[in-house]
C-alpha cells in the first residue's frame, strides 16, 4: 500500500508538468530587435543612382542602421523644387533612444572654400552622443557637392536602434554669397569722407569652411589702410572666433587679425601702410591655425560689420 502523501506528490508533479507543457510560446516583442535589417546606400554610386537613397530637402525624416562594422550609409540630398537664390542645406542626424555605442558622424564635400575647390567636412559630437549632429552646407547643382555619409566615428554599430536623418532648405542670410574665391570678391564700395575713404558692408559666416572674400580699390593717393571688423557677443558662444586678413595686390597676406574669445564681442582692427596700388582684399573667416587643414563649422547668427579706411 502506497502512502497518501507519497501519491499525493506524484500527482501534484504531474500536474504540474501538464500546465507547463501547455503554456504557449512567448511572442517576440519589438525590443527584441529587427528580425533582418536591409541594409542599402552602401556606396557613393548607390546615392547617385538609387532613388531610395535620396534625402529630399524638405525636412522628411529617414531612418536606417548603422548595423555592421565600418558601415557607412550614403545618401544624396535632393532639392523638392528649383532653387533660385543662395541656400544652405540643414542636414541632421542622430539617435533618439537615451543609449547607443554608435557616435553618429556626417560628411560631406564642401565647395568654393578660398583655399582649395572643397573642402571634406566631418561633424560628430562625442562630449554629448546620442545628441543629434547638425551640418549647414552651401546647396549647388552639382550632384557630387550633394552626397552625404553617416557613419559611427570608430568602428561601433547598433543593430537594435535606428538613426534619423533629414534635410532642409534654408535662405542664406548672407546676401553676398557666394563670394568664397579670391577671383570674385564682393567690392566694398568706397565713399569720400572728412577723414579720406571709407566703405562699410556686413557678412555672415553661415556655413561650413565659409569664407568672405571683399575687394575693394586703393589708389596711388593713398598712404594707409585701416581695417575693423565688429560682430555682437552671441549666447550660446559661436563654434568659432572670428578673423580676418588684409592681402596686397599680388596676393600677399599683410596683416591677420584673430579674437581671442568666442563668447565675448568681437573688435578687431589694424592700420597698414599702403605698398601698391591696385585692388586689395579682406578675408572673413573663422579663425585657425595656418597648417590646420580642415574647415571650421559655421552658425546662422554671425553677423558681422566690416569696414574699410583709407588715408591720404
Amino acid at each position: 500500500m502506497i502512502p497518501r502523501w507519497r501519491t499525493g506528490g506524484r500527482l501534484l508533479l504531474l500536474t504540474g508538468w501538464l500546465t507547463a507543457c501547455s503554456e504557449p510560446e512567448p511572442t517576440p516583442t519589438p525590443d527584441a530587435g529587427p528580425g533582418e535589417i536591409t541594409d542599402a546606400c552602401n556606396s557613393r554610386e548607390e546615392a547617385l543612382t538609387l532613388s531610395e537613397c535620396v534625402l529630399p530637402l524638405d525636412n522628411t525624416p529617414r531612418q536606417a542602421y548603422v548595423s555592421a562594422l565600418y558601415d557607412s550609409d550614403w545618401y544624396r540630398v535632393e532639392a523638392v523644387a528649383p532653387v533660385t537664390q543662395p541656400s544652405i542645406m540643414r542636414v541632421r542626424a542622430g539617435y533618439a533612444v537615451p543609449q547607443t555605442p554608435v557616435n553618429l558622424t556626417l560628411e560631406a564635400n564642401v565647395p568654393f572654400t578660398a583655399s582649395r575647390p572643397t573642402s571634406r567636412v566631418n561633424r560628430h559630437d562625442p562630449a554629448q552622443a546620442p545628441s543629434f549632429v547638425e551640418m549647414l552646407i552651401p546647396y549647388v547643382e552639382d550632384a557630387n557637392f550633394r552626397l552625404l555619409t553617416v557613419r559611427d566615428d570608430a568602428t561601433a554599430f547598433d543593430t537594435q536602434s535606428q538613426y534619423t536623418v533629414q534635410a532642409e532648405l534654408i535662405a542664406d542670410p548672407d546676401g553676398h554669397e557666394p563670394n568664397n574665391l579670391p577671383p570674385s570678391p564682393t567690392p566694398i564700395p568706397l565713399v569720400a569722407t572728412e577723414q579720406g575713404t571709407s566703405g562699410t558692408i556686413t557678412g555672415v559666416l553661415a556655413t561650413e569652411g565659409d569664407v568672405d572674400v571683399f575687394g575693394f580699390q586703393v589708389p596711388a593717393t593713398a598712404k594707409s589702410i585701416s581695417v575693423q571688423l565688429k560682430a555682437e557677443a552671441f549666447t550660446p558662444a559661436l563654434p568659432f572666433r572670428f578673423s580676418y586678413f588684409l592681402l596686397d595686390p599680388s596676393g600677399g597676406i599683410v596683416e591677420r587679425k584673430a579674437a581671442l574669445d568666442p563668447a565675448a564681442a568681437t573688435d578687431l582692427g589694424s592700420t597698414t601702410t599702403v605698398s601698391s596700388e591696385g585692388r586689395w582684399q579682406v578675408w572673413v573667416q573663422p579663425a585657425k591655425a595656418l597648417d590646420q587643414d580642415f574647415a571650421m563649422p559655421g552658425d546662422l547668427r554671425s553677423r558681422y560689420t566690416l569696414e574699410v579706411r583709407l588715408q591720404p
